[in-house]
């Protein structure tokens, strides 16, 4: 029996997706080396059901050690786990070497909970990696529609995400030195924050010593 059109349409963005996620994991890896990445906090956690969740979390857990994941929901990753809000991180300063957020802001609110959410990034993490896809690419992976995302109205309508970004107002929400991937038409964009170099006093407890982590 032939497949309809959405059915093809939705084959095509995993495949699409999971390409893009690949290069991805390739380049955080890099940063990783990089910048002397040595402990990770997962901001998010995917319930993992489809092909293209979990690549780039589980090719920076096999480069760093992952302190916690969290969400605002209950989810069952491969790294210790608590439930928490994003805009209120319960993590000291300087808890981790580096945040992860793989497409988490498009998410979490409106543009002032988007603004709380890059600020607890800085706070919490030495450097971070934010990632998002584009408003403005033909294609919106959450629904697997093509240019309908590019109307207020229908964006407005959608429980699949809060607020889609573009270039500017990705670039907009971040911290001055944050050097941003992608150009106003790709499918994503990956922000990088490198923060400051680590000092060998630094180092305090980590996460799953100052919050209430339980293993999944």
């Amino acid at each position: 029996m032939p497949r309809s059109g959405p059915d093809v349409l939705r084959r095509a963005v995993l495949a699409f997706s999971i390409r893009s996620r690949r290069r991805k994991a390739a380049a955080i890896g890099r940063f990783l080396a990089d910048h002397d990445v040595r402990d990770c906090i997962f901001v998010g956690c995917s319930p993992g059901t489809n092909l293209n969740e979990g690549i780039v979390e589980r090719a920076v857990a096999a480069r760093a050690r992952v302190f916690a994941a969290f969400d605002v929901l209950h989810a069952e990753p491969t790294w210790p786990f608590l439930r928490a809000d994003a805009t209120r991180m319960p993590f000291a300063d300087g808890a981790a070497d580096m945040l992860l957020a793989n497409a988490v802001i498009e998410h979490v609110g409106d543009e002032a909970d988007q603004r709380r959410f890059v600020a607890e990034h800085v706070r919490v993490g030495r450097t971070f990696v934010i990632t998002t896809p584009n408003r403005w690419f033909p294609m919106e992976s959450h629904t697997a529609t093509l240019f309908r995302h590019w109307s207020p109205r229908w964006r407005a309508s959608r429980s699949e995400f809060t607020r889609l970004l573009s270039l500017r107002e990705f670039r907009d929400l971040l911290p001055p030195g944050t050097r941003v991937v992608g150009r106003p038409w790709s499918a994503t964009f990956t922000a990088y924050y490198a923060g400051r170099p680590p000092l060998a006093d630094e180092r305090g407890p980590g996460p799953a010593e100052q919050a209430d982590v339980t293993s999944a």
